[in-house]
């Protein structure tokens, strides 16, 4: 056989044979199911953060180590790959929902404060991994930066999940005004994708932010109806 036949790892020797796609094929049911993934990670950490908001340090380690340890399953193993990216995906948005909270309040600097820190966390992220690699993660990645991905992702979420808790303050913006900016910045982001040739890492991450903090919303609005039932 030539020098380009494929070897055991799946590749072409000598050039790459095909890139590993870190996340399912991006479509309407990826995001739909992302958001229904979302939502319920929101609402699952709500759940749990009254019960242990005053052990937070301790819940959050536990949920990192499942964290890592899904991470390290998902890299070792090609069967359930769906199972096991959506369960992922739910235990992302669930710590997501835990560091939010803790931020705003353990650390005492508010809504806006967790905020901005998030952001900043986030965008640390992209610099150094575009420092190291080239390139921002982004869903379509080799291999070799879905650790860079998945970090990201956490801060994503996490920062989606602070803006929902902001909306949801009775300080906060208007529910009806936010919920009309994150739909106009879906549209634009779908705009940009069709119409123009901006990257597509940047637009990926401009709509996992926006339909995330949408997600996170409807996950607290959820509990927030469920809470008013019961009181009737």
């Amino acid at each position: 056989m030539s020098a380009k036949t494929r070897d055991g790892r799946g590749t072409r020797k000598g050039t790459p044979f095909a890139r590993m796609s870190i996340v399912p094929q991006l479509s309407a049911a990826f995001w739909t199911c992302w958001l229904l993934a979302a939502m319920a990670g929101e609402i699952a950490g709500h759940a749990l953060n009254p019960i242990y908001l005053h052990r937070s340090g301790r819940v959050i380690v536990a949920l990192m180590m499942c964290f890592l340890g899904m991470s390290i399953l998902q890299g070792a193993t090609r069967r359930l790959p769906w199972l096991i990216f959506w369960s992922f995906a739910f235990l992302l948005s669930l710590l997501a929902a835990v560091l939010a909270e803790a931020t705003d309040i353990s650390m005492g600097v508010g809504d806006i404060g967790a905020i901005l820190l998030i952001a900043i966390l986030l965008i640390f992220s992209f610099v150094i991994c575009y420092r190291l690699t080239g390139d921002l993660p982004g869903p379509t990645n080799d291999s070799n930066v879905r650790g860079f991905f998945w970090a990201a992702a956490l801060l994503a979420q996490t920062l989606a999940s602070a803006c929902a808790d902001w909306i949801s303050d009775p300080g906060g913006p208007s529910e009806r005004l936010a919920i009309a900016v994150i739909a106009l910045g879906v549209a634009a982001t779908i705009g940009l994708h069709s119409c123009t040739r901006m990257p597509r890492s940047v637009l990926f991450w401009s709509a996992f932010v926006l339909s995330g903090t949408g997600a996170a919303f409807g996950g607290q609005v959820v509990l927030r109806s469920i809470g008013y039932s019961t009181q009737m």
